[in-house]
């Protein structure tokens, strides 16, 4: 039975009748909004082969003898080429591992295993760094980063300079089959955590997390492993008031996301203040050609032992939006904050359209959720502060939980879902003032 299939099983025809339309996407084994499939990049379509290995050495063009960085092969490759990386643990330096906007349609693989092949980017900022479409990074364990072991983003000297400048943005990235451990190392702690990490120019409060897609639409985070950073995989339309353009239509599928001890699993926020129009005849209308993080499936994946929620989807201030997300065959268990977290923190503001539907959902909110001031033990904890907000949490299993779904009087939930050892199935809370 293909993933897809494990997942639509455990839903069930009942929980199955709350979704959007979705497709099944050729080859990938996950479901994505209807239209999803059939969009596609054509890129310039390389012949090379390049080659990486420990006893390579950095000279000629990696072809017909292995160089001995993926670095010095990033210069020597050209559009749709693919490098091969031997097994190995290469130690890059300088911010070498920047795949530049010229080079669409790369493939980086390994050929052997993602235990077997490391990239240890200890001392540089991130492990790759991706401007371009369409790359593919599949098969590689990549750690010690000082910000996300993996970071795909349109290059920030193309990010919008004015509130009226055009937004940016790259497709068709896959990230699939790898390993993202031990990342985050900039992650102080002493510090505040909106202070915790002043190196990072989008995310002060966690690095960047371990794998983050910014500004990348019709793009794939499938089957990684991500582990003991400060927070798992993130996809954002900009940093906190920087503005770069939409994330959206992308699938986050079949990845475990556990034991990143400071942050979520893998949040979805929308950041970028253009999202949503602010005044005017539209106030509180998105602008999806600006920006905002919407239209994606996160599905399938174990989200257990982070410190924060395991799936969340919020916004923090006012112009920001994260909606028509669908989180569904997920399961989340042991995390600080609830196993799915919905926060909405202003007013102008756009969190409408999310899919909460046949999820496993054990105990959470471990660590209780200051901005709600829910401290049991909760399995989806919903919050909207000024915007009356419609939600579907539906077909869901919640166990060993005090709450089963918390709620505030903004929130108006809609479907049925399965409780065991549940002391409140549906709680309906006061935020703190």
């Amino acid at each position: 039975m293909t993933g897809a299939g494990k997942v639509t099983a455990q839903i069930g025809r009942k929980a199955l009748m709350w979704l959007p339309a979705v497709v099944l996407a050729a080859g990938t084994g996950a479901l994505l909004p209807l239209g999803a499939a059939s969009a596609s990049a054509s890129w310039t379509q390389g012949h090379h082969v390049l080659k990486v290995s420990t006893r390579g050495s950095d000279h000629g063009n990696c072809r017909q003898s292995p160089c001995r960085t993926l670095g010095y092969a990033l210069t020597q490759a050209g559009p749709g080429d693919t490098i091969v990386i031997r097994p190995g643990t290469y130690r890059e330096s300088g911010n070498a591992n920047v795949v530049p906007p010229r080079l669409k349609g790369l493939t980086i693989r390994s050929t052997g295993s993602a235990a077997s092949t490391v990239i240890n980017a200890k001392g540089n900022a991130n492990g790759i760094l991706i401007w371009a479409s369409g790359v593919s990074v599949r098969g590689l364990t990549v750690k010690n980063a000082n910000l996300e072991g993996i970071l795909a983003e349109p290059p920030p000297s193309s990010w919008p300079k004015t509130p009226t400048s055009p937004p940016v943005g790259i497709s068709h990235v896959t990230i699939a089959g790898n390993v993202a451990v031990h990342n985050d190392k900039a992650y102080n702690t002493s510090l505040p955590p909106m202070a915790a990490c002043p190196s990072s120019v989008t995310d002060a409060d966690d690095c960047g997390e371990a794998i983050h897609f910014i500004a990348v639409s019709w793009s794939k985070v499938i089957g990684n492993r991500v582990a003991n950073n400060v927070g798992g995989i993130l996809v954002s339309d900009g940093g906190f008031g920087i503005s770069v353009g939409p994330a959206a239509h992308n699938v986050i599928a079949f990845n475990r996301s556990i034991d990143n001890k400071f942050d979520c699993g893998i949040t979805l926020p929308g950041h970028d203040p253009r999202a949503v129009a602010t005044s005017g005849p539209n106030a509180g209308q998105p602008q999806p050609h600006l920006a905002g993080v919407f239209d994606n499936v996160i599905v399938g994946n174990v989200s257990n032992g982070n410190g924060a929620a395991g799936l969340l989807d919020a916004t923090p201030y006012p112009g920001t939006g994260s909606y028509n997300n669908v989180f569904i065959g997920n399961s989340a268990s042991g995390n600080g904050n609830s196993g799915f977290v919905l926060h909405s923190h202003a007013p102008l503001q756009d969190v409408s359209g999310i899919f909460v539907v046949g999820n496993r959902f054990g105990p959470n909110n471990l660590a209780g959720d200051p901005d709600t001031g829910v401290k049991k033990s909760t399995g989806v904890m919903l919050l909207s502060v000024a915007v009356p907000t419609k939600i579907v949490v539906a077909g869901n299993k919640i166990f060993d939980n005090v709450n089963g779904v918390a709620f505030n009087s903004l929130i108006k939930h809609v479907g049925h879902n399965r409780f065991a050892n549940v002391i409140h199935h549906y709680f309906l809370y006061t935020p703190p003032a």
